[in-house]
């Protein structure tokens, strides 16, 4: 169980993403057993034409199940219909207009893939530095806020998923001008940071942004907070919410955002 948090999961798939291992009601009722306030589904959408999964999600298919949810499990928990949408810049105006003809409680922007190619793989490092390649993931970052499509930003510093393979350990401070700037257009535009466990489940010791990142954005005066597993299986759900809390309360971030109809609200993190 979960206590003495309000506890929100605000990433979590289910079949209705390509890698998802789990129905919209397993995770419902796994969320329900630990204990879960608010359940935030975040399927993958995507845009580019070459990525060969790019029309698996079905928005219809996974409202009926949304509703469904709800009408199994509302009495106990909150389920919130979200989307998780690849961003790249050269399809931005295929994701505005997505977004304005498809309902959501919230739409989450994420970098997986920078000029085509996917982060931090032979391909995408192939003529950068580590440096370079850090660099161009985080100006595809502020492009994304500076978009003004989304909600919230999706694990920021994703890139550590193969970076830290290919180029070794990362140092946020090596790459303070990049984050700073990205940190005041988020702060500007109040679209909250989240922290993201699921490096800590993927075996890396680290959340996405890293505690060391998170604490440059309370420093610059950020306060708007997601939390977030980014659960494709139910024993990935909520995967060490109390650490991420913790590591959020330390730094002063005393609040969380939630989300109804794209209307963003705010509770606090200590359970009332």
């Amino acid at each position: 169980m979960i206590e003495g948090f309000y506890a929100i999961d605000y990433q979590v798939h289910s079949f209705r993403s390509h890698d998802g291992k789990a129905s919209i009601e397993d995770q419902c009722a796994r969320a329900v057993d630990i204990g879960l306030d608010e359940l935030g589904f975040s399927e993958h959408k995507d845009f580019d034409p070459d990525d060969p999964e790019v029309d698996y999600f079905d928005y219809d298919a996974y409202m009926v199940e949304i509703e469904a949810a709800r009408a199994k499990w509302g009495d106990r928990l909150k389920i919130r219909a979200g989307v998780e949408i690849d961003y790249q810049k050269w399809f931005e105006d295929k994701i505005g207009s997505y977004i304005e003809s498809h309902a959501f409680d919230f739409v989450i922007g994420s970098v997986h893939y920078v000029d085509r190619k996917m982060l931090m793989t032979p391909e995408y490092n192939a003529d950068r530095t580590a440096h370079q390649a850090y660099h161009d993931y985080f100006k595809a970052v502020q492009d994304s806020i500076s978009s003004g499509l989304f909600d919230i930003l999706g694990h920021l510093e994703y890139a550590n998923r193969r970076g830290i393979a290919a180029w070794r350990a990362y140092n946020p401070e090596n790459y303070r001008p990049e984050l700073e700037s990205l940190f005041q257009t988020l702060i500007s535009s109040k679209t909250p940071l989240e922290i993201n466990t699921a490096g800590l489940h993927q075996g890396l010791g680290i959340t996405y942004p890293t505690s060391e990142t998170v604490s440059m954005y309370a420093a610059l005066g950020g306060h708007y907070l997601s939390l977030a597993s980014d659960a494709h299986h139910p024993d990935q759900l909520a995967h060490r919410y109390a650490q991420a809390a913790q590591t959020a309360l330390s730094l002063g971030l005393t609040h969380l955002c939630t989300w109804e109809n794209r209307v963003r609200l705010e509770v606090p993190l200590v359970a009332g």
